[in-house]
């Protein structure tokens, strides 16, 4: 029992490692391509997505992402749902990697 939670918890630690979801790179661009045009400057719930600090600093409903936990997060929760964004899909590996980068911890920088 005692090598099977190390090997597991060795397994776990390098999927975390070699796959982590860049913010900059991967979830950004995916705010960028279609959800400025209503979250530029907070018109939209008062969320903010150009940038990491706008989007952690919340909106009107408060925290966007809770993470470590991307079915808590409000983010992840309406764009699974559709109503997010309301004038276009994101794919749903688009929606994944989204969920990915939560559970992961939300960070900035891999």
């Amino acid at each position: 029992m005692k090598n099977g939670f190390k090997k597991a918890l060795s397994i776990a630690f390098l999927s975390v490692v070699f796959s982590t979801v860049d913010y900059q790179a991967e979830i950004q661009p995916i705010f960028n391509a279609n959800c400025m045009g209503c979250h530029e400057g907070g018109y939209s719930g008062g969320l903010q997505l150009g940038s990491y600090s706008e989007l952690m600093a919340g909106g009107n409903s408060g925290n966007t992402v809770v993470a470590g936990d991307h079915s808590s997060s409000n983010l992840w929760v309406r764009v699974d749902n559709g109503s997010m964004p309301p004038n276009g899909e994101l794919t749903v590996d688009e929606i994944n990697l989204i969920a990915q980068w939560i559970d992961e911890g939300a960070l900035e920088n891999p």
